[in-house]
């Protein structure tokens, strides 16, 4: 077995032996070729740590990887690359979306700085490239990006259509958190519902399954119908905040990958 099949393996233990070992050397060596100065055995753990098995990766997906792992490690025409190639059309994007003033040139560079920053961990555009189109998930995150900036303005934000019309059907960002966070996020949750008191937890049970109208609920308790409204209230409060305090203790995530789950399971 080769150098790298054997860091392959080490990496994905649960998987069966590259079909055609040759074809992992022979892709690493022309990713090395192309991205002068790429750790080759980085390269392999990150195609390890992608979904489907090498084999099953097509060439765009498997160069989708090298580019980024070359541009987390500061390779200047790697950078270059991933300037024409990604955001390039992300600021067509932007410039649809018709943004005044310098918020464009503020989306742009916080992108890059969500993608390109490594923050306790490699960077996220390590971990998104390989699973979908790199220039649409660059395109959706500066979409997404200057919706949130709008909204903290108070300018009003394009809707769900206009965003359909700028990003397209698929949003790789969005499949990759549910991915990565879905498991935690259900144990987070499960475990922060078993911490509400016992009413606190029927109240929830009554109006979310068994769909019991507050006016019902307010009868039942013998309360005012704002009652019972405030009390939802604060019990999804409290769940929305302990599921949080889950996912940090779970995930090795900063407190933006955290709220980006959490605005995805709302």
């Amino acid at each position: 077995m080769s150098r790298l099949s054997e860091v392959y393996r080490a990496a994905r233990p649960d998987a069966s032996s590259v079909t055609a070992e040759g074809a992992l050397e022979e892709a690493a060596a022309r990713q090395a070729a192309r991205w002068a100065g790429l750790d080759e055995e980085a390269l392999v753990r990150a195609w390890a740590a992608l979904p489907a098995a090498f084999d099953a990766l097509d060439d765009p997906s498997r160069d989708e990887v090298g580019l980024a792992l070359a541009c987390a490690n500061g390779l200047p025409n790697a950078w270059r690359e991933l300037e024409r190639t990604c955001f390039g059309p992300a600021l067509a994007a932007l410039k649809a979306m018709k943004l005044e003033g310098d918020l464009e040139a503020e989306v742009m560079q916080e992108v890059r700085r969500k993608l390109l920053v490594a923050e306790d961990g490699p960077a996220k555009i390590v971990g998104y490239a390989g699973r979908g189109s790199l220039p649409a998930l660059v395109k959706v995150t500066a979409t997404r990006t200057a919706i949130s900036m709008l909204r903290k303005l108070g300018r009003q934000a394009p809707g769900d259509d206009a965003i359909v019309d700028v990003t397209g059907e698929t949003d790789p960002e969005l499949a990759f958190l549910k991915e990565r966070y879905r498991a935690a996020f259900r144990e987070a949750f499960a475990e922060a519902v078993q911490t509400l008191e016992a009413h606190e937890r029927n109240l929830l049970r009554l109006h979310f399954l068994r769909k019991v109208t507050l006016e019902k609920l307010a009868e039942m308790y013998g309360v005012h119908r704002a009652t019972v409204v405030r009390q939802l209230a604060q019990v999804r409060a409290t769940i929305e905040k302990r599921t949080r305090a889950g996912l940090v203790e779970r995930l090795a995530a900063d407190r933006r990958e955290i709220d980006s789950v959490m605005e995805l399971v709302k």
